[in-house]
């Protein structure tokens, strides 16, 4: 894999099921669209079920419910300023959670695995945690921002888990 890559890499998702006898076929093989800083790749609002035509579950927005899930890739650039998402006409991933520096939480367990690259998780008591290729990290709805000083892009697998809020398991 060519770690010099500026950019973006697309998704490519293969989703399996049964066909009429029962027996494991693959039922679709496409491209998704979408952000490649945040590209999710299957979701459920709840405990999914298993599906013969393997279609994905219900789910509604980016943040799932208490026992839903989210399956993302999520590329990082190497930074420059900001320059190369305004280049491409990129908003923010998630403006709705992030304040100006771009750290963020979530109410939600983040299993994140490191496929290729380098990142810099940063938390608000100023730890820094350099994850690198074959790295994980199971984030617990922590405030935090990732930064790449790298010189490529870094990718990483995101399985967000739905969790109840601290302040309504305190009963």
């Amino acid at each position: 894999m060519n770690e010099q890559a500026s950019e973006p890499r697309s998704t490519r998702r293969v989703t399996t099921g049964h066909d009429a006898r029962g027996r494991a076929v693959v039922v679709s093989d496409e491209m998704l669209e979408g952000d490649p800083r945040a590209r999710v790749v299957w979701g459920a609002d709840a405990a999914p079920a298993l599906r013969e035509d393997g279609g994905q579950p219900e789910w509604s927005d980016w943040w799932p419910r208490p026992g839903g899930i989210r399956v993302s890739l999520c590329q990082r650039l190497p930074e420059d300023g900001g320059q190369a998402a305004a280049s491409r006409g990129l908003p923010h991933a998630w403006p709705d959670i992030h304040d100006g520096a771009g750290f963020h939480a979530s109410t939600s367990v983040d299993v994140v695995v490191m496929l290729s690259g380098e990142v810099t998780l940063e938390l608000d008591d100023g730890v820094v945690v350099r994850l690198h290729a074959g790295d994980s990290l199971i984030q617990n709805g922590t405030r935090h921002r990732w930064r790449n000083h790298g010189t490529g892009i870094a990718t990483m697998a995101v399985i967000v888990v739905g969790a109840v809020p601290r302040a309504e398991q305190e009963s």
